[in-house]
């Protein structure tokens, strides 16, 4: 039974995830997942839209989920009337699967009135990216990960390392993407990804595009207020970030601000 499906009193027709019911030991599979995201668009047509955007290597549709509570959506209008988009990446590699899972809950509390999203903010969700690698489910490909009990595989349908692809652009899915990122435009877009088993000590790790490649307004932005702001925005909730690490023998206070190519940079703003 899809627990997508799944109801309760204290939840008033709000879908259950899997993760809450297993009580944060299992992951959706892809066709749940889709099926709750789904109840949620027909729920609320004005507010969640779903579009199919392309297909991943084994035809399966790779879908968009627009949101906004003006029912803008239309980025290119979105962008015009000077709204934020942001756009979330789930499941490149789907044996990390914690964005689809989060997602979920995002948009689920959200239509229930409990995450407010501001009027000038429009979000686009890629719920399943790597779909074929989703559908692999397994318990021991990411043997040093813990949990959850059964997931998806990192490779796609040509067994492609997706996040290896956005350049070359091998895959199905990699067109897809550009499609997707074309319409939206976002002026932020996140990959979520998971630890594959390191112990990190912090809920949450953070990695941000290079700020001395974006030019001098859009970089100090970043490195200055943006960077500053989501660290001190999640130690007043109580989760603390730490920079990326290097799991290989440096401690947290010295972990990657950036990747390696940094260091070919000065200091810069």
């Amino acid at each position: 039974m899809a627990t997508a499906t799944l109801l309760t009193a204290a939840h008033a027709q709000q879908p259950i995830t899997r993760f809450e019911s297993s009580k944060g030991l299992e992951t959706v599979t892809y066709e749940e997942g889709m099926a709750f995201f789904k109840q949620l668009a027909a729920s609320a047509p004005g507010k969640l839209r779903i579009d199919s955007m392309g297909q991943d290597d084994n035809g399966y549709p790779i879908h968009l989920i627009s949101c906004s509570n003006t029912g803008t959506f239309d980025f290119a209008q979105a962008h015009h009337e000077g709204k934020t988009v942001l756009l979330i990446m789930n499941a490149i590699h789907p044996g990390e699967p914690d964005g689809v899972d989060a997602c979920q809950l995002l948009l689920r509390n959200w239509l229930a009135g409990q995450y407010p999203m501001p009027d000038n903010v429009v979000l686009g969700i890629i719920p399943f990216y790597n779909i074929s690698g989703a559908l692999e489910r397994n318990s021991h490909t990411r043997a040093n990960q813990n949990g959850p009990a059964s997931y998806g595989f990192r490779g796609n349908g040509q067994n492609l390392d997706l996040n290896r692809d956005f350049i070359k652009a091998d895959s199905r899915n990699a067109f897809a993407f550009m499609r997707i990122y074309q319409t939206v435009d976002p002026d932020v877009l996140v990959d979520t990804h998971v630890s594959n088993g390191a112990d990190y000590q912090h809920v949450m790790t953070l990695l941000t595009t290079l700020y001395q490649k974006l030019g001098p307004q859009q970089g100090r932005f970043l490195h200055k207020q943006m960077e500053p702001a989501l660290y001190s925005g999640m130690k007043q909730k109580g989760y603390d970030l730490v920079p990326y690490v290097n799991v290989w023998g440096s401690i947290p206070d010295s972990g990657w601000t950036a990747f390696y190519d940094m260091a070919r940079f000065s200091s810069g703003y």
